[in-house]
């Protein structure tokens, strides 16, 4: 999965650590002579002379000290036992000054990420995070939204007029059904009207004010070099935006008019879905400006079956999930004009505690671990792609327990059924919506929706 801006982590939490704490086994010992299964020496009596007829329970008589034989061997043996006690000395005293050096690098390795909390601009993400709307009885997206928007930009946005823009919108689209005669009560009816004013020409009668639709920006739509891309704010100032703002955009407008509709993600991708007044659920690809049926998300390729049953794609985001995207929002925003440090942690825990299994929100938590781990690899001069150098690390259990983090958190996206997909993946799945059949889908599902519309309408008349 290329994370961390577009670097490929998977070789670390790959390895395997098969690694122990430190302990002296690490030094090997010199054997101490062992005695022979036999005495090698004659048995003496006291007198000196030999007696044939000596048991075994018999004591010895010490060795005569005139006797060059046996003083050359117990000479040697006296030298065989100094040399024994002086290395095990030297081993001894490597073995302290190796743990000496080792709780040396140990108290001097930091285990966390330096902060850019001194670089300007990290103020406003600070500030963000503290205003963001958490209940859900006063939970504003519009708001929230703007808070993050505002943050990478310094807070030089306008909120008066932003506020002005999304109100003036609202208020063209109940003008339009108005116009239109459709039913103000009906979720099918604001729904479809939403859906129009996104993807065709519309015109009031009253004041003829135009409104065109909203075109899909290809041109670095994930953000990568201008990150600003993927932002509402944009969206509304060039008319052009692509699969993060158009949902996004469309969820303002639909709490301003009051119509239900959710946010809802696919592979690298994030759509709205919505009830009509007989709860048939339509999705709305706004990319394409067509209502597309789950077939056609499926169609991707890169859905898993794991990845349905974790309710990670193709379901309704609650408040509780939103916010937790909001504030993966703020971290990314963060990590891509700053970096990681631990502030990112904050917010991604954060998030966790709305939403646990937010894949988007593991991911930057995934990422987070990897350049925590390879902050500390880096002070410890230990290259982790290295199985041979990784064994170093046992000698220091937080690095260890740094690296089981990793591993931990890719096995739950693994876990969750996750599976990337290439860029030029995603560019030919955008590009099959408009392909034949899913026009066909687009106008059946269009005629029912407006169908549906023009008989809530009969009946209001």
């Amino acid at each position: 999965m290329a994370l961390f801006k577009g670097w490929i982590v998977r070789g670390v939490s790959a390895c395997i650590l098969a690694v122990s704490l430190y302990s002296s086994a690490l030094y090997s010992q010199v054997p101490v002579p062992q005695a022979t299964s036999t005495n090698p020496f004659p048995d003496y009596a006291r007198n000196g002379v030999v007696n044939p007829n000596n048991s075994r329970n018999q004591t010895p008589a010490a060795p005569s000290a005139f006797n060059p034989d046996l003083n050359r061997q117990q000479q040697q043996n006296e030298r065989i036992i100094t040399e024994v006690t002086q290395r095990q000395k030297l081993q001894e005293q490597a073995i302290n000054e190796a743990r000496a050096d080792i709780e040396e690098v140990r108290s001097s390795v930091r285990y966390t990420l330096p902060s850019y909390s001194k670089f300007a601009g990290t103020e406003f993400y600070y500030e963000a995070f503290k205003k963001i709307i958490l209940l859900d009885t006063t939970f504003s997206l519009k708001d929230n939204n703007f808070l993050i928007e505002n943050a990478y930009l310094d807070n030089k946005l306008d909120k008066t007029a932003f506020d002005k823009t999304i109100r003036e919108s609202a208020d063209f689209i109940r003008a339009k059904m108005k116009e239109q005669g459709y039913n103000q009560n009906s979720n099918a009816a604001k729904n479809y009207m939403l859906f129009q004013f996104f993807s065709e020409t519309l015109q009031l009668k009253s004041n003829a004010q135009k409104h065109l639709p909203f075109k899909y920006d290809f041109d670095d739509y994930m953000g990568v070099k201008n990150y600003a891309k993927m932002f509402v704010t944009k969206l509304l100032k060039t008319g052009s935006g692509q699969c993060h703002s158009m949902p996004l955009l469309y969820l303002i407008l639909a709490d301003e008019i009051n119509a239900e509709a959710y946010l809802a993600f696919s592979p690298n991708h994030s759509y709205i879905r919505f009830p009509d007044d007989n709860g048939k659920w339509f999705n709305v690809e706004l990319t394409n400006g067509m209502l597309s049926t789950d077939s056609h998300i499926l169609q991707s390729g890169y859905i898993k079956s794991e990845a349905l049953q974790n309710n990670i794609y193709m379901v309704n985001l609650s408040k509780k999930d939103l916010l937790a995207s909001l504030l993966t929002d703020l971290a990314s925003g963060y990590v891509h004009k700053f970096g990681y440090d631990e502030f990112v942690k904050q917010l991604i825990d954060k998030a966790l505690e709305f939403s646990p299994n937010a894949l988007n929100t593991h991911m930057v938590k995934a990422n987070l671990d990897t350049a925590r781990f390879q902050y500390v690899m880096k002070q410890l001069n230990i290259d982790p792609t290295d199985k041979k150098q990784l064994q170093k690390i046992g000698r220091y259990p937080k690095a260890v327990e740094l690296l089981n983090e990793v591993n931990r958190e890719y096995d739950f996206i693994d876990n969750l059924g996750f599976e990337k997909m290439p860029d030029e993946a995603y560019q030919d799945w955008l590009q099959s919506m408009k392909d034949e059949k899913q026009k066909e889908d687009n106008k059946k599902l269009s005629d029912q929706l407006k169908k549906l519309t023009l008989k809530n309408k009969t009946l209001k008349n």
